[in-house]
């Protein structure tokens, strides 16, 4: 396989019945409650790959490439009159990222650091409808193996400048000697299209580390920059 492919376990929803623990795999050693430690309703279902009827290391698999199938990028020039247009765009398609963040998010496992707002949506007796698992007050969280649950497109399309100019007419600007003057404003980072739940879904490799590519573990993203300018030839 190529290589920083993503390792994990598979996963079928959670636990939402007591009927689906009649023929589930034992999952981590541990039967199914009541018994403290055992796997509840509202715990993730993982699927049980080398279907030996238990949970364990061995049912590792892929879960996700971080390479996309192509890289693009292109740029549009236009002008009318004074005026011009350029237009740079760039992104990626096919690509997977493995979003940490969300993982950590999500965690409900401790009281004393904050969780995304998604958290708050656990599931209960009273909130069946869910993808969020059950609380569970432990750092040893069986639910938050790494798993499919937190892979996802990492496909975009980014306008990544954009500049608009003028130039002044020439009879303005012939008596003072000047040959041409040109004012612009330029954005970077003005937008981008994607899936991706994240900050910004143009991750690079964790830590410069190739086997962590496209693991975003709280990158902090590329920031929208405005500027205005003036070129002045004599």
């Amino acid at each position: 396989m190529p290589i920083g492919m993503f390792w994990g376990f598979k996963t079928d929803g959670l636990f939402t019945s007591d009927e689906q623990f009649v023929d589930a795999p034992v999952q981590f050693g541990q039967g199914f409650g009541p018994v403290p430690g055992q796997t509840y309703l509202g715990d993730v279902k993982y699927v049980d790959i080398n279907d030996d009827g238990e949970i364990n290391d061995l049912d590792r698999t892929f879960i996700g490439n971080p390479h996309p199938d192509f890289t693009f990028g292109f740029t549009n020039n236009f002008r009318y009159k004074n005026f011009d247009l350029s237009v740079f765009c760039q992104g990626s398609v096919g690509n997977d990222i493995l979003n940490l963040t969300y993982r950590n998010g999500i965690a409900n496992n401790t009281l004393w650091q904050n969780m995304f707002v998604e958290a708050a949506n656990f599931y209960s007796a009273d909130n069946t409808n869910t993808n969020i698992p059950r609380p569970i007050n432990s750092l040893s969280n069986p639910n938050q193996e790494i798993s499919d649950r937190y892979v996802e497109d990492g496909s975009y399309l980014r306008i990544q400048n954009l500049t608009l100019g003028y130039n002044l007419p020439s009879a303005s600007i012939s008596k003072l000697k000047i040959s041409r003057v040109r004012i612009y404003g330029s954005v970077q980072n003005l937008y981008t299209f994607t899936k991706y739940s994240g900050y910004d879904p143009e991750i690079g490799s964790f830590n410069q580390n190739v086997l962590l590519s496209n693991v975003d573990n709280g990158r902090y993203p590329t920031p929208r920059t405005y500027s205005l300018g003036v070129n002045i030839e004599f």
